[in-house]
């Protein structure tokens, strides 16, 4: 999951493998600290079962998602102080499943899905949540989403 999660995160931007390395370990921290679960698992105060139990932003389509938002913050400003303020919103996000934001975006029937159009519309979600416009592609599947047709 992290995997994808860099390799979105990542993609099209020209960086040495150091870089590349340190911008990671930026932005993951970066979440980490909008995310106060995360600290609490750390801190054995909720156990990783519960957090994937009753939360999305520890699965695989999160993951994947926050790399996405991730690269498109960093293709309009390489500044840390900037990309981290656009981050600071995702702290007000529910990221509970019991969100019904999340039903046929992150969760259908009941279940979380990592289908490439779960990934897309859960990247919607977090983009509008963020301010950030949706590219021509991402439009198109919340359009159909929105229609009933996804």
């Amino acid at each position: 999951a992290l995997y994808y999660g860099n390799h979105s995160l990542l993609q099209g931007l020209e960086l040495k493998q150091d870089e590349a390395t340190a911008l990671a370990q930026t932005f993951w921290e970066t979440i980490d600290a909008a995310l106060p679960e995360w600290a609490l698992v750390r801190k054995k105060q909720l156990s990783a079962q519960e957090m994937r139990r009753d939360f999305i932003h520890s699965h695989g389509i999160a993951l994947h998602a926050l790399g996405r938002v991730g690269n498109a913050i960093l293709r309009e400003t390489a500044k840390p102080a900037q990309w981290k303020k656009r981050l600071m919103p995702l702290k007000d996000v529910d990221w509970t499943r019991s969100n019904t934001d999340w039903e046929g975006r992150a969760i259908v029937g009941g279940r979380v899905s990592k289908s490439h159009q779960n990934v897309t519309l859960t990247v919607n979600y977090l983009r509008k949540r963020l301010g950030l416009e949706l590219s021509p592609e991402e439009q198109r599947v919340e359009d159909a989403y929105l229609r009933g047709d996804a």
